[in-house]
């Protein structure tokens, strides 16, 4: 994947797209958060796991020790593609930042976390993806966390064939750490993805994911 110089990049996007943000709203998530494989008791799972997400299609090596994996679920769905869960992932920071009051127990393993399992089952849908997220629960051997996003107001920009055909092709997400010369991995856009704008940096949400994630005023 190409590399690009974030902060260049980012300037160059903010000014192209200044005239066409718009408010959104992130809508409200429950998100249940993996520790360490180990912590689970699922044995032969390597220590840094190779992550395919709609924004990083070829995948991405994420060290567990920085990163936690993350399955959601928004609006009676299971956010993923194929019948499959989409893996997300969580800076062990983020959830740091945490108040501890919402994070609860999710599983098989507690009264709490029991009860929050059924709470959960009870808002998916789809009887497949419920026996997928059940099934799941039934192998693991302790609880995971169960974190409920509020919703929150955003700024994003659709990437329009206009914004496209003027350059705005590649973005440097927000996280992506860069190298001595301030050049980090780029994001390749599509037409219709969107950037969420956040402060002076971006990221790029795909257009399927978005739709059902955020909301546009």
């Amino acid at each position: 994947m190409n590399k690009l110089n974030k902060d260049q990049t980012t300037s160059r996007i903010l000014e192209a797209v200044k005239n066409d943000i718009k408010p959104c709203t992130k809508n409200q998530v429950d998100n249940i958060v993996f520790p360490k494989w180990s912590d689970l008791g699922l044995l032969g799972m390597i220590f840094s796991q190779k992550i395919k997400t709609k924004e990083q299609p070829n995948g991405c090596d994420y060290d567990e020790v920085i990163y936690r994996v993350v399955l959601r679920v928004l609006g009676g769905k299971v956010l993923g593609t194929g019948g499959l869960p989409d893996s997300y992932t969580w800076k062990q920071s983020k959830l740091e930042d945490i108040d501890p009051a919402n994070i609860r127990l999710i599983g098989c393993n507690s009264a709490q976390g029991i009860l929050n399992l059924s709470s959960v089952l009870g808002t998916i849908k789809d009887e497949k993806e419920k026996t997928m997220v059940a099934d799941m629960f039934c192998s693991l051997n302790k609880d995971l966390l169960l974190v409920t996003t509020a919703s929150e107001s955003r700024r994003c920009v659709e990437i329009t064939q206009e914004l496209f055909d003027a350059g705005v092709t590649a973005c440097v997400d927000s996280w992506m750490e860069t190298d001595q010369d301030g050049n980090a991995k780029a994001t390749m856009l599509n037409v219709g993805d969107f950037l969420i704008v956040d402060g002076e940096s971006v990221y790029c949400i795909r257009r399927d994911e978005f739709m059902l994630t955020h909301s546009l005023a």
